[in-house]
C-alpha cells in the first residue's frame, strides 16, 4: 500500500461502523484491517481482515481497551498522542507499534488513527487502519546482533570480519541470514528494517541493540493544519 494511503482509508472509513448497506458490506469486505475506538478508548467495531490481523472474535474485541492490544512497553510511547487525539490537540497521527495477538504472537504494524468528525452529538470517536504488518523478529544471537550493529554503522564486511575476528565467508554468512530473518534484500535495507522493527535503542549514536521494542518516532497531524 502507498505511503499515505492507509491515513486517507481512516477518512474514507470514518462512518464505517454507523453504516449500513453498501457501504457497510465494502467496510466488512475491504482487506485492510480497520477498527473504531471511542472516547474511552475501548474498540467499537473492528472489520473482518482487522479480527484476522489480530488473531481476536468480534465478540473478544468488543469493548476491549484498545491499551489492551499493545505489546509491553507500548502504551508509555502511545499515550501522548493518543491523549492528543482525545484532547483535540491532533486530528491524526501514523505510528509503528507492537500489538498482541489473540494467539500471544508479536506483530508490528504501521497505525493509522484519525479522529472521526461525528454530528448530531455523537460520542467521540477514532478510527484505526493497520498496514505494513509483519511479525516481531525473534531476539538475535550475540554475534548477530553485533554484526547488525556494525552494518548499521556503515561497516565494510572487512571490517566487521576484523572487527569481530571472523573469515569474510562467515560475515556474508551471517549477512544472508539476518536479510532472510529480518526480510531486507539488500545491505542498506538490512540497517533501515532494524531500525523500523526497533531492534536498536531510539535516539542512540552509534545504534545500541536491544530486544525488539519500541517504535518509530509517530506521524502528527494538528488540529487546525
Amino acid at each position: 500500500m502507498p505511503s499515505g494511503a492507509a491515513l486517507d482509508l481512516t477518512e474514507e472509513f470514518a462512518y464505517g461502523a454507523d453504516m449500513e448497506g453498501p457501504y457497510r458490506v465494502y467496510f466488512d469486505r475491504v482487506p485492510v484491517p480497520i477498527a473504531a475506538v471511542d472516547g474511552l478508548g475501548r474498540v467499537r467495531d473492528a472489520n473482518p481482515a482487522f479480527r484476522l490481523a489480530l488473531a481476536r472474535t468480534a465478540e473478544e474485541l468488543d469493548g476491549l481497551h484498545a491499551e489492551e492490544l499493545l505489546a509491553e512497553g507500548e502504551l508509555e510511547v502511545q499515550r501522548p498522542y493518543w491523549l492528543g487525539l482525545a484532547l483535540g490537540r491532533l486530528d491524526g497521527y501514523r505510528s509503528r507499534m507492537r500489538l498482541v495477538r489473540g494467539d500471544g504472537a508479536v506483530i508490528h504494524a504501521r497505525v493509522s488513527a484519525r479522529v472521526e468528525p461525528r454530528a448530531n452529538g455523537l460520542p467521540w470517536r477514532a478510527v484505526a487502519v493497520l498496514d505494513e504488518i509483519c511479525p516481531v523478529a525473534e531476539a538475535l544471537s550475540p554475534l548477530q546482533g553485533e554484526v547488525l550493529r556494525l552494518v548499521a554503522v556503515g561497516a565494510s564486511n572487512a571490517q566487521i570480519a576484523r572487527r569481530l575476528h571472523l573469515t569474510r565467508q562467515a560475515v556474508d554468512y551471517h549477512l544472508v541470514r539476518l536479510r532472510a530473518r529480518l526480510g531486507a534484500d539488500s545491505r542498506s535495507a538490512l540497517a533501515g528494517r532494524a531500525f523500523v522493527l526497533g531492534l536498536f535503542v531510539p535516539g542512540t549514536w552509534p545504534p545500541q541493540l536491544r530486544v525488539p521494542a519500541g517504535t518509530a518516532a509517530p506521524e502528527q497531524d494538528r488540529a487546525g493544519d
